[in-house]
């Protein structure tokens, strides 16, 4: 299989500047590394690849496939480069890790990251290439996919991973979503094309689109999505469950962009809009959503935390809360090199000048300051007290890690440990508990979810909305370490003293800087 990547390039003439945008096609895993030199071939292989209903659902496994790549998902965008510029980490070193202290320090003029960020802006876009591709064939050969219901999941998830990547481009490259200075117009990639440079909008023509293509999504999705008629867990053949679909392309929907994935980036686009109410709207929605008269879903806190029982080895703690993923990545690679960039592991000692890693102060004083230790499970799972050379002992992630020589089926490899949790239940109740109105429900919510930590509070925690809101970014750097959210919260609230920040933050350290050989109309 092929698949496209997409770029822009400036092509400097007698005549000034030229842009233009070029269609590659590459082998699926094709690394990203040259996505900028890279010369088009191939494209009459793409024309038949939509000629059949295989075609289609390669393509689409292909993005998937894409998300999962380190530059982005599968490790920049979740427990390195993101976390590293929300100082999460302790310092890393400017001599063994340049990449790692320049992103720290948010130095975006230096060598080592703009490489970095080069490479997380093609391999998003690499995946817009994809579902691009997709799209466009879904008119002229949408008709081979003769199963009404999978033309419309297909289309539908293609324009949620379009909206998905450009979600976070806007999150990283563009201007401060409550206002500034500093206006940023960025490229809306719709097209493949080797002639036509996707058109730039400025903020509110780029949300305008994100909106769209999930609008579009959510309906397709509405009236024919498999969660409509089975659960999470009949999908997934989980704990015995079964359904009777006969395409089994429509099952697994947890590790696809489904329905409620799609509401569920809705709630996160209006939250970063300061749009509360419409982010209250769709958070509830999946909260309060019910099938045969269960939960869609449910907090899985007290499930996923507690030790799983393994045969032949040790037992296993599902760190990434999967039950409660609305959408994650399957990542059949995680456990080749994810101990190696956060740990984990209790057996292996932390190399101070490689891992990234916290500090017992940073852990117990700062991070769970005031919290109940003694049962919280995540203070208890999320982290491996590990020893470094000297034998210092440095908290290192656990959510990640996991016995690879543990005896376990290969469903459970594929749901509950493989897995790179990308929306779970969890964000959606700190989402409802930030933009609700009522002080009532906000505690009711607060107290349910941390019972989900083993953890309980009194009925009336909070004697202010105000208070809801301190805490519930208390929360997401308890909840989300090593899942890329927390710079994005502190860029939405604009907020200009981070917890372990290196300075005053601000416009220069929330704007990433788009690549140097990008067509850039800001400048």
């Amino acid at each position: 299989m092929k698949t496209t990547i997409f770029c822009n390039r400036v092509r400097k003439t007698a005549k000034g500047v030229l842009p233009f945008c070029l269609l590659i096609l590459l082998p699926l895993f094709a690394s990203c590394s040259d996505w900028l030199d890279v010369k088009p071939v191939g494209e009459e292989r793409e024309k038949d690849m939509f000629d059949s209903y295989k075609g289609f659902k390669e393509t689409l496994a292909g993005c998937y496939s894409a998300l999962a790549d380190r530059d982005i998902y599968g490790e920049k965008l979740m427990v390195s480069d993101i976390e590293l510029l929300a100082n999460l980490w302790a310092k890393p070193s400017e001599i063994s890790r340049p990449a790692y202290y320049y992103m720290y320090a948010h130095d975006y003029n230096k060598d080592e990251s703009i490489t970095h960020i080069s490479s997380i802006y093609g391999a998003l876009f690499n995946v817009v290439a994809q579902a691009n591709t997709i799209i466009e064939n879904m008119e002229a050969k949408g008709h081979n996919i003769t199963s009404e219901q999978a033309r419309n999941v297909i289309e539908a998830e293609a324009h949620a991973i379009r909206a998905l990547c450009q979600m976070d481009i806007l999150r990283l490259f563009g201007q401060m979503p409550q206002g500034g200075s500093k206006k940023v117009s960025l490229p809306y990639a719709e097209k493949v094309s080797i002639s036509e440079l996707p058109s730039y909008y400025d903020f509110d023509g780029y949300v305008a689109k994100l909106k769209s293509d999930l609008d579009i999504a959510e309906n397709l999705l509405s009236k024919s999505d498999p969660l409509l008629q089975y659960s999470y867990y009949e999908l997934d053949g989980d704990q015995g469950y079964s359904n009777d679909l006969d395409d089994d392309f429509l099952t697994y929907r947890r590790e696809r962009l489904n329905l409620w994935a799609v509401k569920a980036l809705k709630a996160r686009l209006f939250l970063y809009l300061g749009d509360q109410a419409n982010a209250y709207k769709y958070a509830k929605e999946i909260i309060n959503a019910q099938l045969n008269g269960k939960p869609v879903i449910e907090l899985s806190g007290l499930i996923d935390l507690t030790e799983q029982t393994t045969t032949g080895a040790a037992s296993q703690v599902f760190g990434v809360q999967p039950r409660e993923c609305l959408f994650a990545l399957y990542n059949s690679n995680l456990a080749n090199y994810m101990v190696n960039v956060v740990g984990g592991d209790l057996s292996n000692r932390v190399d101070v000048d490689m891992d990234l890693y916290i500090t017992t102060k940073m852990l117990n004083s700062q991070l769970y300051a005031g919290q109940n230790t003694t049962s919280n499970n995540r203070y208890l799972r999320f982290w491996e007290h590990t020893l470094s050379a000297t034998s210092t002992e440095l908290p290192t992630l656990k959510k990640y890690y996991y016995d690879v020589n543990a005896s376990v089926s290969v469903d459970v490899l594929r749901t509950k440990l493989n897995v790179m949790p990308m929306i779970r239940l969890s964000e959606i109740y700190l989402i409802a508990m930030e933009t609700t109105t009522d002080l009532a429900e906000a505690n009711a919510l607060y107290k349910e979810y941390m019972r989900c930590h083993n953890v309980n509070v009194d009925d009336a925690v909070f004697s202010s909305l105000e208070e809801v809101k301190n805490e519930v970014v208390n929360e997401y750097r308890r909840e989300f370490y090593g899942e890329g959210v927390m710079f994005y919260t502190y860029k939405r609230l604009g907020t200009e003293s981070i917890l372990w920040g290196q300075g005053e933050m601000g416009e220069d350290q929330y704007i990433l800087p788009l690549p140097s050989s990008e067509y850039n109309p800001n400048v």
